[in-house]
C-alpha cells in the first residue's frame, strides 16, 4: 500500500485546521464577553460548546 498526499490534500487540511482554529478563537471571545456580563458558566459552555474547565479558566484569568 502506498501513501500519496497531494498538495491539494495538504491545502485542504490546512484550510480545515484554520477554520477550526478560527471557530475556537471566536468561541473564546464570545465566552469572555459572556463572563464579563456575569452569565453562568454552564450557560456559556452550552452556547459556545467550550468545556466547563475552559470557561472556568477564562473566568479566573479575567
Amino acid at each position: 500500500m502506498t501513501w500519496s498526499i497531494t498538495m491539494a490534500d495538504m491545502r485542504q487540511e490546512g484550510y480545515e485546521q484554520g477554520l477550526e482554529q478560527g471557530a475556537y478563537q471566536k468561541a473564546l471571545e464570545t465566552a469572555k464577553a459572556m463572563c464579563l456580563d456575569k452569565v453562568p458558566v454552564e450557560t456559556i459552555s452550552k452556547y459556545t460548546n467550550l468545556p466547563l474547565d475552559v470557561v472556568q479558566s477564562l473566568i479566573q484569568a479575567l
